[in-house]
């Protein structure tokens, strides 16, 4: 195929841009950084294979193309749409790679038909089975190659040789091994049942002596227990006889006052909880004062200014030093300066100071006018010349930097997302003011129904109709009654908090528009219908950030370029003064000269020598005094530092040195304390909560306790449980007359009779029933203990006796014995079916090392005739068969490896097999495009002609695209095209693409 036309509707910096490339002529594209050079070569790319994942956004454009047999297509891309259209404008909605040009892929196409400079140097690219699949075999050789996927996968899922596989056979291995060892473990089943039967009559004789003695305890303890029985009866007696005599201690007291001791009780229980868990949080912390963090605070201030001044205060320390060595070194210098000064010849002394020369008479004296006028002469031929700038580059006041236009674009995003929250916000707020507002619910008519039930109970046990169950429901009632009365409170105001809540949302929204409005270069939009003509003025600013940013750039080189100019050409003037100034010394006194100027004895000839070595020492001195005047600026501001930083550290208390690190330490020191105050002030004000919190809480308890008190003086109690025993006796009086009387009749028919009811009432006083109770104890003990011993005889003589059932009728080892040989066949199965694949993969690399050798040896020459002709017969091509090594021979049939190639050379070899690949391809199914990426970057002048010689006639039948962003490599391919009579030539500037003729 062959590109005719691409229309760059938007992509990039193109906007509505076409482009007609030549299809019998080699497409040279010249552009500059910044021109769209590389987005046109992208765009090429996404044309014919498709755009990347996540990067169609804001690209549309179109492609027309002619294929081999002369029908035309045209492929679209908008964004995610994509189809392609013959010329009868039928739609087909396939990608051109998958239904003409065999399953080739975009990352192929780049290795062989897109090439950059960074993809000239290597072979690596032949070792990829991918690539060598479908460029050395071509039609079917990719077929082999998946081939080979699927058997070595379906290899890979039989066997692996890892010890810890999970593939199918190294399963049946591990079963087939299990198998194995259970059957060396059911071998012992013999042994183990003669056994068993042993053990289940030793078990059978253990169990009836057991259970004869836990019969006889039982009996035994039967007899204790009616005894026993006895002393129940007496116990009660002796309580209700305490419970009446408590009842007649009791002789006023409130109706409510039972009522009032429960509230008190919850009420002090809750207290103490809350005072419990508060003086907790009390103990935690211990409240500090600001000055025990930071004793210094306050010297922050000067502190803070001079951690700012610490930068300039170490490159102060800095400077010093390096102009002390620089001192030094300049000391020595001086000193030894005159050896090194052939006129001179001794050590100059540091305290002679150099006199003024008069060089012009000097130079009078020279006799040399000649040869001075000579070299004015060649001075003034030697004049540089000097550029002018055409036009100064706009200016974008606005967005000067990528940072600057970052930000803006964060900022534009930011304010989208906000205006979308907004609107959000807006339509959830007319949608609950469109909803009726609820007054009454459900809840609030259970929470009615249940206060009613709450006051029928305490009616109905102040009436005494019912007993404690129904103070104990009523309370029940009013705690749910609140309960359901918070349920419809929360259903009726859920309308009003979350209107409240979305307002408070769109406030923060409005204040955050706001701020990047403050911040935001251009107007911002208020709603959601101005985004799109945001988003095209943002679009707008982008194109002009972008365009001024180029334009900014190529007139910075053009002004570097002029300034080097500029600076050659003043070098050329005062070179012209200093020889104009000789030639007019060139008549004074010679000797006169020398002795008042202290200089030494030389030759007039000597004059220029004479002088620069003068000049050397002056220059030298010059520079000692610079030197001292910089030590002396210097030491005054390390002094003023060094007070400001020894005022601080005396301040601290610290011992530590005056320096910069001193004070960077005390400053990260002051930071951390500074954070650490504040997190404490936040635990003082939090313990100062408690404090308060926990006074209320202790007037609530004394509270409290007054009225307790008073409940205790009515009833005469000293405590809690004597009160609460002496309301319940007084409230049931009357019953514990009759439960008294019961009992003790209980106890008379239990005696049996009037004579042994006092006998037995009197050995229960004499404190029996301690005796009793210890030998019930002891033979409950030893009964349970037995119970548990037989039941555990029990449970081993069964499991006994189930395991000897098992073992009569165990078919364990016949079942294993047959899964061992179905897993042995099963293994056989799999290990023939792996050694079939292994055996297919070998004649299938065999095949396909066949069908690559049939096609290579072509390539191969047909690159070498390729580097012939750019070499001009002084290389061919030696490739291995495998591809991985490469050398080259020339003319005198000396062979060249690759270690010695020269960068150019390289290139030329690279490029020469690639391109014939490239047409082994397109031979074999379709031509494709080549694209060439500044490929002539290490090519020297000459390289780079026969190489353009080369491609110029290659193009006529091939299309080729020659990218390149060197003016001078775009003037060579205009004289070689000139030349051929051949070559399209185009240049790019900022998005517009202009045609330069053939």
């Amino acid at each position: 195929m062959k590109i005719t036309d691409l229309q760059l509707e938007q992509y990039g910096i193109y906007h509505n841009a076409s482009w007609q490339p030549s299809q019998t002529a080699l497409n040279v594209v010249m552009g500059e950084n910044e021109s769209g050079k590389t987005t046109m070569l992208r765009f090429i790319r996404d044309m014919l294979f498709g755009y990347g994942r996540g990067k169609w956004q804001g690209r549309r454009g179109s492609m027309g193309f002619i294929r081999a047999d002369g029908n035309d297509y045209r492929v679209y891309r908008n964004e995610k749409e994509r189809w392609f259209e013959d010329k009868n404008h039928v739609k087909y909605a396939e990608e051109l790679p998958a239904i003409w040009w065999h399953g080739l892929n975009r990352y192929m196409y780049e290795q062989i038909f897109a090439m950059g400079l960074e993809d000239l140097q290597g072979t690596a690219f032949l070792a990829d089975d991918t690539v060598r699949s479908r460029f050395f075999m071509l039609q079917g050789g990719d077929k082999l190659s998946d081939v080979k996927k699927k058997i070595q996968d379906s290899k890979a899922g039989l066997l692996t040789g890892s010890s810890q596989g999970k593939r199918k056979i190294n399963q049946l291995l591990s079963d087939l091994y299990e198998i194995n060892r259970n059957l060396d473990e059911l071998s012992n089943q013999e042994k183990e049942f003669s056994n068993l039967q042993k053990k289940q009559d030793e078990l059978k004789k253990q169990t009836a002596a057991l259970a004869d003695k836990l019969e006889k305890d039982k009996d035994e303890d039967r007899r204790l227990e009616k005894r026993l029985g006895a002393w129940d009866y007496y116990r009660k007696a002796a309580e209700v006889k305490r419970q009446k005599e408590l009842s007649q201690q009791v002789t006023m007291f409130p109706s409510n006052g039972k009522e009032q001791w429960n509230k008190l009780m919850n009420r002090m229980k809750v207290l103490y909880d809350q005072k419990t868990a508060l003086q907790e949080k009390l103990d935690e912390y211990s409240p500090v004062k600001k000055e025990d963090i930071i004793p210094w605070a306050g010297m922050a201030g000067e502190l803070e200014k001079l951690y700012v001044d610490l930068g300039q205060w170490r490159q102060t320390e800095k400077d010093a030093e390096a102009l002390e060595q620089e001192k030094e070194s300049w000391r020595i210098h001086f000193i030894n300066l005159g050896y090194t000064l052939p006129l001179w010849d001794h050590p100059l002394n540091l305290k002679d100071a150099c006199v003024n020369v008069d060089w012009e008479e000097g130079r009078r004296l020279s006799k040399s006018l000649g040869v001075r006028a000579n070299e004015l002469h060649f001075w003034k031929r030697r004049e540089p010349e000097v550029e002018k700038l055409k036009e100064d580059p706009d200016e974008n006041e606005g967005i000067r930097t990528e940072e600057e236009w970052q930000k803006v674009e964060t900022m534009a995003a930011e304010l989208e997302k906000l205006l979308h929250h907004e609107a959000d916000i807006h339509a959830e707020l007319e949608r609950l003011n469109g909803e009726e507002e609820k007054r009454f619910t459900p809840w609030l008519i259970v929470s009615i129904l249940f206060v009613f039930g709450a006051a029928g109970g305490f009616a109905s046990f102040y009436m005494a109709a019912a007993g404690y169950a129904a103070i104990y429901a009523g309370m029940a009632s009013i705690a749910l009654g609140i309960f359901f009365y918070v349920l419809h409170d929360r259903a009726v105001h859920k309308k009003e908090n979350t209107v409240a809540a979305l307002d408070k949302e769109l406030g923060e929204i409005i204040k955050e528009k706001h701020v990047i409005s403050t911040r935001f270069p251009d107007k911002i939009p208020e709603t959601t219908e101005e985004l799109q003509a945001f988003h095209n003025l943002m679009q707008e600013r982008r194109t002009d950030f972008y365009k001024n940013q180029a334009k900014k750039q190529a007139a910075s080189w053009k002004m570097e370029t002029i300034r080097k100019q500029e600076q050659d050409h003043r070098k050329w003037v005062e070179e012209g003064k200093t020889l104009t100034e000789k030639k007019q010394q060139a008549e004074k006194d010679w000797n006169s000269w020398l002795e008042r100027n202290k200089l030494p004895i030389t030759d007039p000839e000597n004059l220029s020598a004479l002088q620069e070595q003068w000049q050397k020492i002056y220059s030298e001195e010059g520079r000692g005094k610079i030197l001292d005047v910089r030590l002396e600026q210097i030491d005054a501001k390390l002094d003023a530092f060094s007070r400001r930083a020894a005022s601080i550290i005396s301040s601290t208390g610290l011992s530590c040195p005056v320096n910069p690190d001193s004070i960077a330490l005390i400053y990260e020191e002051t930071h951390k304390k500074s954070l650490e105050w504040e997190a404490l002030q936040e635990k003082n004000r939090q313990h100062e909560a408690y404090e308060r919190e926990m006074s209320e809480l202790d007037d609530s308890w004394d509270s409290c306790k007054r009225e307790m008190d008073t409940l205790l003086n009515l009833v005469n109690a000293k405590n809690a449980e004597e009160f609460a025993e002496k309301v319940n006796a007084h409230e049931h009086r009357d019953q514990i007359n009759r439960d008294w009387d019961r009992i003790r009749q209980d106890l008379r028919m239990y005696a049996g009779g009037e004579e042994e009811f006092k006998a037995l009432w009197k050995s229960l006083e004499t404190g029996q029933y301690d005796d009793w109770m210890n030998s019930h104890k002891n033979l409950s003990r030893a009964i349970e203990e037995e119970s548990i011993h037989l039941g555990e005889l029990q449970k081993s003589q069964g499991a006994v006796e189930n395991e000897i059932f098992r073992l009569a009728g165990d078919n364990s080892i016949t079942n294993a014995l047959q899964r061992k040989e179905r897993i042995e066949a099963e293994i056989c199965k799999n290990l023939k079916e792996w050694l079939t694949l292994t055996f297919t993969e070998e004649i299938l690399d065999q095949a396909q090392a066949l069908y690559e050798s049939g096609k290579q040896p072509q390539i191969v020459r047909q690159a070498n005739e390729f580097l012939k002709e750019m070499t001009r017969g002084k290389y061919s091509l030696l490739l291995s068969d495998d591809g991985k090594r490469i050398a080259i021979e020339d003319s005198m049939h000396r062979q060249r490896d690759v270690k010695i190639w020269s960068s150019g050379t390289g290139d030329q070899v690279y490029l020469s097999i690639r391109l014939a690949m490239a047409l082994s391809f397109g031979s074999q199914l379709e031509p494709l495009p080549i694209v060439l990426d500044d490929i002539f970057v290490r090519f020297d002048e000459e390289r780079q002609r026969e190489t353009l010689r080369f491609l110029m006639d290659l193009g006529r039948n091939q299309q080729i695209f020659l990218f390149t962003c060197h003016e001078r490599t775009m003037h060579i391919a205009e004289e070689v095209g000139y030349e051929k009579g051949t070559g399209a030539f185009i240049r790019l500037h900022s998005g517009q693409i202009e045609q330069a003729g053939y």
